[in-house]
């Protein structure tokens, strides 16, 4: 092989291209990957489609269905009762079970025809544990309400729970896949100072080292943003396969800001109505169960035709009034109105924790706010010193007074910069997303759809 003069020059300056070329070619991957999601997303976008699709919100309106035919149930206990009987019989008997004894003649009587065919309307006329029972129905229908809202609000909580995850665990992503970069390009240069015996073995393993764990972290950072991704899809009802990108919604900033300075003192939150509503359910079974020891009258009347066969009978007819009253029954009235007792003092203690538990989630909440809104300032200050950074670096290797790899370690500044303003970002956005769920007005704000 013949070697001339300019050969070692060239080696030279071909490996200097070849750092140039898999910078550029990080860089264009990159934005390569950035651009592969097909479907684009917003926070606003995710609240409004779960909230008509959610398989939990559906199940509790199928609640709410079951307990409004409840209602009717119930109520059917005070309305008229009509049925029909006809019946035809061929019997004997025997008057002496009857009390029945005539002197001469035999007790046995028979066999004869019986026949009989008569409507008959029976009607409540004083039930008050049929009333009360219709009206702990109705309570249970504002419970099932209460729940079904409740069950709203939580899964508009928890998909922007899911979203802001899957969102910060794709941005990581990007993170360190640019420091993967970094330490690729660090490796390789050692390598080849270390070929030129300008480097050492140990920096090269070192390097080496640093890389295998970079490489490490980024797997674990993949797989993770793979699961949060199909964890906020399954919530949406969205195929598990669908690439997402994830999208920045300025709008609904401004309108968290907006609701955030309004005071609101008296706010009910989903938590509470659930509780007031239990508490009123259990007031009504107490009342019932109160019921329940009281008399009750009815009326009946029916009309018909009686006598062996339908032509030969006649039509009789027969109303009356019954009054019953309840004496003893094993003791299960007295044990059920203890049970309704009890869990009316659980019903209060539950409702008395919500009211507290809501306090203390605003308070937690407008704090986190302004202690967010602190770090986002300061994460923004440090974004605009490592852009600044950047673009001296890209000068200083256009004058040629910069290595590439100094340039690659601005990118990485850069890059970690806007991962920590990032991270600020989202802290600052769930921190309003719990004042509005602390607040009970989360799902209010999405069904307005002023943004959406």
């Amino acid at each position: 092989m013949l070697n001339y003069p300019f050969q070692d020059d060239r080696i030279k300056v071909m490996k200097k291209y070849k750092i140039v070329i898999l910078l550029v070619f990080f860089i264009l991957n990159g934005s390569a990957r950035n651009t592969h999601a097909s479907f684009c997303l917003t926070l606003g976008d995710a609240l409004k489609k779960v909230d008509s699709i959610n398989l939990q919100v559906l199940m509790a309106n199928a609640r709410l269905n079951q307990a409004i035919a409840r209602i009717s149930e119930a109520q059917s206990d005070l309305m008229p009762h009509l049925e029909g009987i006809v019946s035809e019989e061929r019997q004997t008997v025997d008057l002496r079970s009857e009390g029945i004894q005539f002197p001469g003649v035999g007790p046995h009587l028979g066999p004869f025809n019986a026949f009989n065919a008569r409507p008959r309307v029976t009607l409540a006329l004083f039930d008050p544990s049929a009333f009360e029972r219709f009206q702990a129905a109705k309570k249970g229908e504002n419970l099932s309400e209460a729940e079904l809202e409740k069950t709203r609000e939580d899964v508009l909580a928890l998909v922007a729970t899911l979203f802001i995850d899957a969102q910060r665990k794709e941005e990581t992503v990007k993170l360190i896949k640019t420091l993967l970069d970094r330490d690729q390009m660090s490796y390789q240069l050692s390598q080849d100072q270390y070929t030129e015996g300008t480097g050492t073995s140990l920096d090269t393993n070192k390097l080496k080292s640093a890389l295998d764990q970079t490489k490490y972290l980024y797997s674990q950072a993949v797989l993770q943003a793979e699961d949060a991704r199909m964890d906020l899809e399954a919530a949406l009802q969205m195929p598990l396969d669908e690439p997402l990108l994830f999208l920045e919604d300025k709008v609904l900033q401004k309108i968290l800001e907006k609701n955030t300075v309004t005071n609101f003192d008296h706010a009910t939150n989903a938590d509470m109505v659930l509780a007031a509503s239990q508490l009123e359910a259990r007031k009504a079974d107490q009342k019932a169960a109160y019921a329940d020891f009281l008399p009750k009258v009815s009326g009946t009347a029916d009309y018909g035709r009686a006598g062996a066969s339908f032509d030969r009978g006649s039509n009789t007819y027969a109303v009356g009034v019954a009054v019953s009253v309840p004496i003893w029954e094993g003791g299960a009235q007295q044990a059920k109105l203890k049970e309704v007792k009890g869990a009316i003092k659980e019903a209060q203690a539950n409702l008395l924790d919500a009211a507290q538990q809501q306090q203390v989630n605003i308070a937690k909440a407008r704090a986190a706010i302004v202690e967010t809104e602190y770090l986002r300032q300061a994460q923004a200050q440090e974004l605009q010193t490592a852009q600044k950074s950047l673009r001296l670096a890209f000068h200083a290797q256009e004058i040629g007074s910069n290595t590439v790899l100094e340039l690659m370690q601005a990118k990485a500044d850069l890059a970690i910069a806007e991962d920590q303003y990032n991270q600020a970002e989202a802290s600052w956005l769930m921190a309003h997303i719990d004042l509005l769920h602390a607040q009970g007005r989360l799902r209010t704000l999405v069904k307005k759809g002023d943004y959406l």
